[in-house]
């Protein structure tokens, strides 16, 4: 789940009036206004262009509006530039999020990875990079066998769904034996009782 990192205060006039604008831009982001969070956290950037919190939250409103390679961008920027790891941390954790709702499993999971790296007990992180893993293993799974079916010759098809068939066949066979045994035991089974019906309803001799 993507975080949002609230501002931090600077001394320094420009860093003041970005920290404004970040925070218009966390109460934008908080009441779902993603537009106006992005549009205020840019406005801090015009401030201080090197502030990583801006960046950082200007990522996280991109991301919610699906602006996803803008989104990485912004993390990309974070996380080379910051000397905060729990901050790079963070961005490198959304930019796995970020990657992997746009199927791209293998750079999600060496996200997660520099994420898990600069941060081991994050179990977010953890838990994403395993699915990312299970994820990218059923997604080769699955190639691997449209491919073997793509290269398969016409013939080669026929084969294939000739066997399928007369594996249906036979297992329809087999089932109608299996059904046609047991007609035939409960119709022993039947003339079985109804012959110990008339032995037992026959009178005793009188001796």
């Amino acid at each position: 789940m993507l975080t949002i990192l609230f501002f931090v205060a600077f001394h320094f006039t420009e860093a003041q009036k970005a920290n404004i604008f970040i925070g218009s831009g966390n109460d934008a982001y908080k009441k779902a206004d993603f537009k106006t969070a992005a549009d205020q956290y840019q406005k801090a950037l015009q401030q201080d262009a090197k502030s990583d919190i801006a960046k950082f939250n200007l990522g996280n409103a991109l991301q919610k509006q699906d602006e996803q390679a803008e989104a990485e961008k912004q993390y990309d920027e974070v996380a080379s530039a910051t000397h905060d790891k729990s901050l790079q941390a963070s961005a490198y954790y959304n930019k796995g999020v970020t990657l992997a709702q746009q199927k791209n499993l293998p750079a999600a999971i060496d996200a997660f990875k520099q994420s898990l790296r600069l941060s081991p007990g994050d179990d977010s992180a953890r838990e994403n990079l395993q699915k990312a893993l299970n994820d990218l293993k059923q997604q080769q799974q699955n190639q691997s066998q449209n491919n073997q079916k793509k290269h398969q010759s016409p013939k080669q098809q026929k084969q294939n769904q000739q066997q399928q068939q007369n594996k249906n066949s036979l297992t329809k066979q087999r089932a109608e034996q299996l059904l046609s045994s047991l007609r035939e035991q409960e119709k022993q089974l039947q003339k079985k009782l109804q012959q110990q019906k008339t032995t037992n309803g026959q009178p005793e001799k009188d001796w």
